[in-house]
């Protein structure tokens, strides 16, 4: 099947055709007739399925501009997703006659709120829409859509309220279509609750993988520094990605490897809009080769040739790490995930192995006495300690002498 075989307007396929875009994805073979006869529409849907063009195109063919109307919401967990997700709408809804509007914190309300009036379609962050929505500048009591999209995401950043928030304020005609990387019953219960008997689809990405390689280091906490350092010294050429817990830890570990002669950037939730694009486009354009984020940062972006992920940090549930890896090994190339594990993460380590059935390599650094002691957080006043002592000095196998006492996870 082929866009023009779809019953989609001359001016949408040229459209498409512009862009070398000939054939729909699965994902979008499969919503696009459902959502243009009206049903709701529950999918789950991995990076690189084309999920975006699966929810605009009918948007793009059934509506026209209203004054003074918003017809239709779509939400997003991230400024870089909405942004990401609004280009894709004003790349292929240039022939129609309907405005787009962009949401998100970090930048002024005003120009967003003047914009309104004359919006068909708002793009946004959960926050910021309902801060719209509580100043009475925004209005989504007439919408004909609504997509929460990567909705697995939104709940992890806890925006269930403001989403709950949201809907409510819709009319209980709209067609809610819901895009998730994973269906879990936080999804369930969002599907029973605000859609009507949606249709259920799964599809797989359409991109071309590279070969994933993926291992792990048992380390201490405080090694985990001097050991990422080595690591990329080995990989000069490396195009790599950094994930930790908090924003306190990004700007540290980014400040350490930059210490150390690592060109490394932090990409985190403290920064401003301005700061945040300007960062990931100095990471897309290689300025820097290292980019130390937290998810909720990282989460959208869609960055080519990374060639490294490394988990500084282990996320708190398994799905989290298949989206962090899946940032490498992809467009046919090969790529590198590495996990830095230490006690505390034992736990959370057994399932993503239980994901992996043993796919992940025990590995093992042969210069821990090389390794130094650094803090895991922000030192306090004073020297930082010297070299690491009590390692294993050279031996082939086996986590640091004086390290985690308990059994590492099965391999």
């Amino acid at each position: 099947m082929k866009f023009v075989d779809m019953d989609l307007s001359e001016d949408l396929v040229k459209a498409l055709n512009k862009h070398k875009i000939v054939e729909p994805s699965e994902i979008q073979a499969r919503s696009i007739p459902a959502i243009m006869n009206n049903h709701d529409m529950l999918a789950e849907s991995e990076t690189g399925s084309g999920k975006t063009l699966a929810f605009a195109i009918p948007m793009l063919e059934n509506l026209q501009h209203k004054h003074g109307h918003v017809q239709a919401i779509i939400l997003c967990p991230t400024r870089e997703l909405a942004k990401q997700v609004a280009g894709e709408f004003e790349k292929f809804g240039k022939h129609t006659d309907l405005n787009f509007l962009t949401v998100y914190g970090g930048v002024g309300l005003e120009p967003q709120m003047n914009a309104l009036p004359e919006t068909d379609i708002v793009i946004g962050t959960p926050g910021r829409v309902l801060d719209l929505m509580e100043r009475d500048a925004l209005h989504i009591d007439q919408v004909e859509y609504l997509v929460l999209d990567e909705a697995d995401r939104m709940l992890d950043m806890g925006f269930i309220e403001d989403i709950e928030q949201i809907i409510d304020a819709t009319p209980d005609t709209r067609r809610t279509l819901l895009y998730s990387a994973t269906i879990d019953y936080r999804i369930e219960v969002i599907s029973r609750e605000y859609m009507n008997n949606p249709v259920l689809i799964r599809a797989k990405s359409q991109e071309v993988r590279g070969h994933l390689f993926q291992g792990y280091y048992v380390v201490n906490p405080w090694q985990k520094i001097s050991l990422l350092h080595n690591l990329l010294k080995q990989e000069p050429k490396a195009h790599a990605l950094v994930f930790c817990r908090t924003i306190v830890a990004t700007d540290h570990v980014a400040r350490e490897l930059r210490q150390r002669d690592i060109k490394a950037e932090a990409l985190n939730g403290d920064m401003s809009q301005a700061k945040r694009e300007e960062t990931i486009k100095g990471f897309q354009d290689r300025k820097f080769n290292v980019l130390v984020a937290t998810d909720v940062a990282a989460r959208g972006l869609h960055i080519d040739g990374i060639t490294h992920v490394f988990n500084y940090d282990l996320p708190d549930e398994p799905e989290t790490h298949v989206h962090r890896v899946g940032r490498t090994a992809r467009q046919g190339a090969d790529g590198d995930a590495i996990t830095m594990l230490s006690e505390d993460d034992y736990r959370k380590f057994d399932g993503i192995m239980t994901i992996y059935d043993d796919e992940i390599e025990k590995l093992t650094f042969r210069n821990w006495g090389k390794l130094e002691r650094i803090p895991p957080s922000p030192p306090r006043d004073g020297p930082r300690g010297g070299g690491f002592r009590g390692g294993p000095g050279g031996r082939s196998r086996g986590p640091p002498r004086g390290g985690p006492r308990r059994s590492p996870p099965r391999r």
